[in-house]
């Protein structure tokens, strides 16, 4: 059972789902209407038991174990039927919702949206898992396009994909194929060298969201204990334009640093992940590069640069309340210091620093940056 926040979802062993508000019976969020059914006293008991013990635990939550100054924490996507992602995420990825409530007024303010608009949130974790955490947000009352609606791989603008560690592609899928999922390509075999392979699969889901899960065949993975069907998001990828000029802002802006830099096409002409027609394969340079605030293997950012592929443009859409992979978080010491920071190296801040309640962590000074290739990033602080 998930509830924490001003807004209170409970369940009750008559299979009714009852949402509470502070003094409030059946009120959802400001945009939406769920129908109340009778039920006994037991257990109406029963659902304020629960509630009054999830409470409890949402109070303890402010305590997240978070390590700043490193990767990012959590990816945060827009969606436009959060209970859907939910149910999908939990059977595709094994994943499970740790959070439920209202997204914070505040919050929706520092994405620049008026009054009118309110949003839910939920918060999904790969079990034992604390980092790497998928934030679904639905909003109500806005206008929204997809930001990378029926992109290809080679279109510029947004985050094309988070990436996954798996130790069954094949199975992901085939479970993603139930609800609809598609992919680039099937699932292919990445042959990086005598001594290196990978099985992989874009999974391209409602949204305009994509998953790159990545099997690692030679050599097997080791570690990463709580994979079960597919890991944390460990990883980003963004298509751009530039990419010398996205290497240059993240180093000498952000201060991350270059984990890889790639600029060769594929060694062999097969099937591939990106959907590239094959022709094309062995005459199309990438570029790209991989970087991270310290050089860690969690909450990277890479870049892909197709030299040659011209496709569209879609960064003017990365922006709230549209639907795709909307930024990603990374927790730092000091909030005001970094932005400051930033904006003295060139980086133009779309929200300064701002107090916000972001459950699990509770309350955070947080900020955002405008990247060159039009996604936004977030900062915060733990208060």
């Amino acid at each position: 059972m998930v509830v924490q926040g001003p807004t209170l979802i409970a369940s009750c062993n008559l299979f009714t789902v009852v949402r509470f508000g502070f003094g409030r019976v059946g009120l959802g969020p400001s945009k939406g209407i769920e129908k109340i059914m009778a039920f006994s006293k037991p257990a109406l008991s029963s659902v304020f038991a629960g509630v009054v013990m999830a409470f409890s635990s949402a109070q303890a939550d402010s305590d997240w174990p978070l390590e700043v100054n490193v990767g990012w924490q959590e990816a945060v996507l827009s969606v436009s039927d959060a209970s859907q992602w939910q149910r999908q995420l939990k059977d595709i990825a094994g994943w499970e919702a740790i959070y439920s409530g209202d997204v914070d007024r505040r919050q929706l303010e520092q994405w620049g949206l008026d009054n009118e608009v309110s949003a839910t949130v939920t918060v999904m974790q790969n079990p034992g898992e604390t980092q790497g955490l998928v934030r679904l947000v639905q909003f109500f009352g806005a206008e929204q396009v997809q930001i990378r609606s029926s992109a290809q791989s080679w279109d510029t603008g947004g985050f094309l994909s988070l990436l996954l560690r798996s130790r069954g592609v094949d199975k992901n899928f085939s479970d993603a194929r139930r609800y609809q999922w598609t992919g680039y390509n099937d699932p292919v075999t990445l042959f990086l060298g005598p001594e290196r392979r990978l099985r992989n699969v874009v999974l391209r889901g409602p949204d305009g969201i994509n998953f790159g899960v990545y099997e690692r065949v030679v050599p097997g993975l080791d570690g990463w204990p709580n994979l079960k069907k597919m890991s944390r998001p460990f990883n980003s990828m963004q298509i751009i334009k530039d990419r010398d000029a996205t290497v240059a802002f993240y180093e000498g802006v952000l201060g991350f640093v270059s984990m890889s830099i790639g600029n060769s096409p594929a060694a062999q002409v097969e099937a591939n992940n990106f959907g590239l027609p094959a022709n094309l394969v062995t005459s199309t340079p990438l570029k790209s590069a991989i970087m991270h605030p310290v050089g860690g293997e969690s909450g990277r950012v890479e870049f892909v640069e197709w030299d040659g592929l011209d496709g569209r443009d879609l960064s003017d859409r990365a922006i709230a309340p549209n639907l795709g992979i909307l930024t990603l978080r990374f927790p730092v010491s000091d909030a005001a210091g970094r932005a400051a920071e930033i904006a003295e190296k060139g980086g133009r801040l779309m929200a300064e620093p701002a107090t916000v309640t972001m459950p699990p962590y509770g309350d955070v000074s947080l900020f955002s940056v405008a990247t060159p290739d039009g996604v936004f990033l977030e900062f915060f602080e733990p208060l």
